[in-house]
């Protein structure tokens, strides 16, 4: 008779306390609920990234943010970017959200990033603004400035690698500067330039949720056999990954000695794609260097990304359904990107559009040597 006695109480006691909640609390608690659960189930580095032992410190993160939501110290969208910038300022910058706070919250840690490099930034101008170069530097240094990954550029990018292989240059300069990404097949003629040895398989692993395989759905209705093919698979899978892509990096043919000597130069802005092909640099070519002041910006080891959206508010999420072996194995107290060869020993260009700036002439020099 307590017991039931117990139970009535505790229901009554329930039903006051929920309404006594604004509706638009409740709104935003469905919507961050919404977003932790998402996250967990089909973001590619979640698993990951609790391997590495930041379980215990995720689960007070998220109940954190979640209790100052409730008592009102935190909005929706505050509460929200708290919660993704942990994963973007420690693992990967591929997730993100599209709301002001969020936005504000990666710049600031972003510009700190920079000025810890470059104090130079705060003072003075910057025409910071890269485009498309395909040039000789000097008698024997020729430039290609990728500004972007886009497939928009592809043709561009094949020709300018027929404009460095018609000139009389053995060394080259590959500038990828302030590009943040797109589709890693600009680099198709690339690879097999710079290609030297093989080195351990690279493989990228799809997670696969229902949520997961309706995005890929969506977004390849093109005539990929392969995708739909894959995609198929996994509608039939029970496995929580597949492999989406496996390779060793040997492009098949021979290495070429056409290229004496090349550099990758990269700075912060350098993402995703184009951060695809310093990491190709440093595993398969002994003639190649990457050069620059600092990290790449940090998104290189997940990819084809795909979005969210909140229940309530419709805030949009961006994340990566893919994740590459290498993540399983990097040591993130490192930091993000991929790190430089060769430190360039100067300030950031004031001057940075389609002109010969101070960075290259001085890789140019440095690939004489």
């Amino acid at each position: 008779m307590k017991k039931n006695i117990l139970i009535a109480l505790f229901a009554i006691a329930s039903t006051i306390v929920a309404a006594a909640i604004p509706d638009s609390l409740k709104k935003d608690l469905e919507d961050y609920d919404y977003l932790v659960s998402f996250v967990e189930k089909n973001y590619a580095p979640f698993d990951a990234i609790m391997q590495k032992g930041y379980k215990r410190e995720y689960k007070s993160l998220k109940k954190n943010i979640r209790e100052q939501l409730c008592k009102g110290e935190s909005d929706l969208e505050k509460a929200s970017s708290d919660y993704v910038i942990w994963f973007y300022s420690q693992f990967d910058r591929h997730i993100g959200l599209e709301t002001v706070a969020f936005q504000m919250a990666s710049s600031n840690f972003m510009n700190a990033a920079i000025l810890k490099m470059d104090s130079t930034v705060v003072t003075g101008t910057f025409e910071y603004d890269p485009k498309p170069v395909s040039c000789k530097v000097d008698s024997c240094t020729w430039l290609i400035r990728v500004p972007s990954c886009s497939t928009d550029n592809h043709e561009w990018t094949i020709k300018a690698l027929q404009q460095f292989d018609e000139s009389d240059c053995e060394n080259l300069i590959i500038d990828v500067r302030g590009n943040g990404g797109g589709s890693d097949g600009v680099w198709n003629g690339y690879y097999d330039m710079l290609y030297d040895h093989p080195n351990k398989p690279f493989v990228s692993w799809f997670r696969n949720t229902t949520e997961n395989i309706n995005q890929w759905k969506s977004f390849w209705q093109s005539n990929d056999k392969y995708a739909r093919s894959f995609i198929e698979e996994c509608e039939y899978s029970k496995k929580k990954f597949l492999k989406w892509v496996e390779t060793s990096g040997d492009t098949g043919r021979k290495p070429t000695t056409r290229i004496r000597r090349a550099a990758i130069l990269v700075d912060m802005m350098t993402a995703s794609a184009a951060e695809s092909i310093a990491e190709f640099a440093k595993k398969h070519s002994d003639r190649t260097k990457v050069y620059g002041i600092g990290n790449t910006l940090g998104c290189e080891l997940t990819g084809n990304c795909r979005e969210g959206v909140l229940p309530n508010s419709k805030i949009k999420l961006s994340y990566a359904t893919t994740v590459d072996s290498d993540f399983y194995e990097k040591d993130f107290s490192e930091g993000l990107g991929v790190t430089p060869d060769v430190i360039i020993p100067l300030p950031m260009a004031r001057k940075f559009t389609d002109n010969i700036d101070e960075w290259v002439l001085w890789v140019a020099e440095d690939l004489k040597r």
